[in-house]
């Protein structure tokens, strides 16, 4: 399961260019098919990662963050939404104090294991 995380990090750091017009598009209406797909099964990770990406693509901030809470929700013993949190809260929100809490939280994961 890890391993698709790494695979899913690799290929949205690769995707930080930007998007142009028709690639947002295009990703918007995958976002709506993966959100009514979500409502079908609310307890898929999978479709949360290809949300979370889908929102990395258009530098959706806030649903970057609501994917990730659900998908840390969903999969409590996975570091990888919290170091992605806290990841976007240090680099994108400047907000030192929250991403040291996720940073935490990732890390006491880490070594749980």
């Amino acid at each position: 399961f890890m391993g698709l995380f790494n695979k899913i990090k690799k290929s949205i750091e690769l995707k930080q260019n930007k998007p142009n017009l028709k690639s947002i598009e295009k990703t918007k209406k995958k976002i709506l098919n993966l959100k009514k797909q979500f409502e079908l099964n609310p307890v898929d990770s999978k479709i949360l990662i290809e949300l979370y990406t889908c929102y990395v693509t258009i530098s959706d901030l806030e649903n970057k963050i609501k994917c990730l809470k659900k998908l840390s929700d969903l999969s409590p013993n996975d570091s990888y939404p919290l170091q992605q949190l806290a990841d976007i809260y240090l680099n994108e929100l400047d907000n030192i104090d929250q991403a040291q809490i996720y940073q935490n939280q990732a890390n006491n994961l880490k070594n749980n294991f």
